[in-house]
């Protein structure tokens, strides 16, 4: 049984996937609230599917480039679980999810004036410059220019899930003990110049 977790995009994932099926699969729009709402939905979709921890032989986790706090709630959940059960976790990064769902065209707002378009950071100008049929998660206002130059943005909700994703492709990646977050930039973390004995 692999479980999926996902919080690198705007919809949040929680896939339970064996032998090519998707077992079962809870998805919802993710409002910076991961902290609260993860764990509880993964215990109960481990219930309502009579399962119990032990019954999981790989996690499989999207590892970002994504929100900063809630990718951090994943891949925490993954790599606990990973070494408590003593199981491998499948490391996957968010573009390559992206590009089973929609191909090439998708964009994530990075903060700031950035956009992580096709797995590259670019300008927010020079991306909005031009008619884009895409989906991703963006701001408000990127849609609407989007819209605005007779592009269209497409909903997520409309896109394969992470259960779809792990089915046809969990086998390419690699299996690891713990696996790392990817952020769009280095996070801006101070580190304490205090001396602790």
């Amino acid at each position: 049984m692999i479980l999926g977790l996902n919080t690198a995009t705007t919809r949040t994932y929680i896939s339970l996937v064996q032998d090519g099926e998707i077992i079962d699969e809870k998805s919802w729009n993710a409002e910076q609230n991961e902290s609260e709402t993860m764990l509880p939905n993964l215990r109960k979709i481990l219930e309502d599917n009579n399962l119990k921890w032990s019954n999981l032989d790989e996690i499989a986790v999207i590892t970002g480039p994504g929100p900063f706090t809630a990718l951090r709630i994943s891949i925490a959940i993954a790599n606990a679980l990973g070494y408590g059960l003593g199981i491998k976790i499948v490391d996957i990064p968010v573009k390559d999810f992206w590009k089973f769902r929609i191909g090439d065209e998708f964009a994530l707002y990075a903060g700031g004036n950035k956009i992580y378009y096709r797995g590259e950071l670019i300008n927010a100008d020079k991306f909005l410059s031009q008619k884009r049929k895409i989906a991703g998660q963006l701001r408000k206002n990127h849609i609407e220019e989007i819209e605005k130059k007779g592009g269209k943005y497409i909903n997520e909700v409309t896109l394969p899930t992470l259960g779809e994703f792990l089915i046809k492709n969990v086998d390419k990646y690699e299996r690891k003990d713990i696996v790392k977050p990817r952020y769009f930039t280095k996070p801006h973390i101070t580190v304490s110049k205090k001396q602790y004995k």
